[in-house]
């Protein structure tokens, strides 16, 4: 075989690794996110390995792990998640593929990581994972919150005059099935510029026994919801007497006149069946403003946003991505789920933004 795989440099390398991502993976912001995720991470720089062709020297295929702080078992400690895998279509097929996915192992193996996961979306995804003997350690599902029917009865009724009174009726009736929640004393506001240190101390203290779940230190969430290029994240908070609560993270995305959606991208915080859709309603009622079509959430079977989702009114829809984890054990992932400790998944968990 002429390929080969080899830790990349990211200095060295840096110019054929965007390039190689902008082949295979397009997006307006290669650039700015590389550097975002290579080198503003507050957890460090991460790992990268490249195929490339024993004779030419042209690289052909990549993919990285990322840092990020977790808790396992309430210990915090330095977790990693597999992103930019990347393959030139020459290099598409299952040999190249594994010999990529193992080398996201070593970082575990060496000791610099206590467990590393990746997010297959699809069954293709999971093909890598299943030759090595792996199977998913849970499974994320989609939930959707239809605040607005234009969009889908335009599509399906046409944009005729008659239509118009349909939807209008339709969207009063989606209007119709809010029901607001209240907490006496509980106070919802917009965090307007970065997160302070009460946010790492609302992570130190919120319970992390018998679970993973990801860090939300104040350096933590600057990162991701602040420093990320090119995306406006609004942020709502919870107080009560001056103390923080909890707090929700969410996106809107304008992919046209007649779509705007919304995605939650974190819920966390204290008392989280009741503070949590306060939280939800408050962001609703933000999106019906803006006129967004519909609200977005991920989450796991075992996870409490789950009962939170089901009790604002979203309804589960695909799976939306398979969770696989990989520790250094007697058998890949064999100990990372067990009966001590749970892995209630999000969508903070799933995408690094």
């Amino acid at each position: 075989m002429n390929m080969v795989v080899r830790p990349a440099s990211l200095s060295g390398d840096r110019e054929d690794l965007i390039a190689l991502l902008e082949r295979n993976l397009p997006a307006s912001a290669v650039k700015t996110h590389f550097k975002w995720r290579h080198e503003d991470n507050p957890a460090g720089p991460g790992w990268s390995w490249v195929i490339y062709d024993r004779k030419s020297g042209a690289l052909g295929a990549m993919t990285s792990v990322f840092p990020r702080p977790m808790y396992v078992d309430g210990k915090p400690v330095l977790c990693g998640q597999v992103g930019e895998f990347a393959v030139d279509r020459c290099y598409r097929s299952l040999g190249p593929a594994v010999m990529l996915q193992r080398a996201t192992f070593q970082p575990v193996d060496s000791g610099a990581l206590a467990l590393c996961y990746d997010c297959p979306p699809h069954d293709q995804g999971m093909s890598t994972f299943l030759r090595l003997g792996m199977r998913p350690n849970c499974e994320v599902t989609r939930y959707v919150l239809p605040l607005r029917s234009d969009g889908v009865l335009s599509r399906k009724l046409g944009k005729g005059a008659w239509t118009k009174p349909v939807i209008t009726a339709a969207n009063l009736l989606l209007s119709m099935r809010r029901v607001n929640h209240h907490i006496p004393g509980l106070e919802i506001c917009s965090l307007n510029g970065k997160f302070g240190e009460e946010f790492t101390y609302l992570d130190k203290v919120v319970p992390s026994s018998g679970v993973i779940r990801l860090s939300r230190s104040a350096e933590v969430l600057n990162w991701r919801y602040r420093m990320r290029p090119e995306a406006k994240i609004d942020v709502l908070v919870a107080l009560r007497g001056g103390e923080l609560l909890a707090f929700l993270a969410f996106i809107v995305y304008e992919e046209g006149e007649e779509l705007t959606r919304a995605l939650i991208g974190d819920l966390f915080g204290h008392l989280l069946p009741e503070v949590g859709l306060v939280l939800l309603d408050a962001m609703i009622e933000i999106c019906r403003r803006k006129n967004v079509v519909c609200v977005e959430g991920y989450c796991s079977e075992i996870s409490p946003l789950k009962p939170l989702f089901e009790a604002a009114g979203f309804r589960a829809r695909e799976r939306a991505a398979r969770v696989v984890a990989y520790a250094k054990s007697g058998e890949p992932n064999g100990s990372i789920l067990n009966s001590r400790v749970a892995w209630p998944v999000g969508q903070a968990e799933v995408i690094a933004w």
